[in-house]
């Protein structure tokens, strides 16, 4: 076999690893718009989320945090395998960034928590919890 046909053979081969898509993460996706649940955590607090255009909306019902504002603010996602979205927000207001893995498969979430950053005594800390009355897409 000749050495150029060797190279078209071997170039024409695809192999995973240079096949896979290059996923940018400097483009805004909001995979979870039309989605729609309830988040309980380990300390048994509960918030009602739902994401639509861009946006994640939540609200405090049980908990110590319950009564506090509703908060809006835009997402970004990306999709980590099937039913499994990586999403993160940041609220300006509280000083507080917001990183959250969702399983669909087994209705769980863990979270990843930044508060008052660029104050004197930031708050950091991981927490997992369950998904509830989940509708959308």
């Amino acid at each position: 076999m000749n050495k150029l046909a060797l190279v078209l053979l071997i170039a024409s081969m695809s192999t995973p690893a240079l096949s896979q898509e290059i996923v940018r993460i400097d483009r805004d996706e909001h995979l979870l718009d039309g989605f729609s649940f309830t988040f309980q955590n380990q300390n048994a607090d509960a918030a009602d989320i739902a994401f639509s255009d861009g946006e994640v909306t939540y609200a405090w019902t049980v908990g110590r945090q319950a009564g506090n504002p509703t908060v809006t603010v835009p997402y970004r996602s990306q999709q980590i395998d099937t039913d499994i979205y990586l999403v993160g927000w940041l609220e300006p207001e509280s000083q507080t960034f917001v990183t959250m893995v969702y399983n669909f498969r087994s209705n769980t979430s863990s979270v990843s928590v930044l508060a008052r950053y660029g104050a004197e005594t930031p708050f950091f800390g991981f927490q997992g919890g369950v998904i509830e009355h989940v509708e959308g897409n």
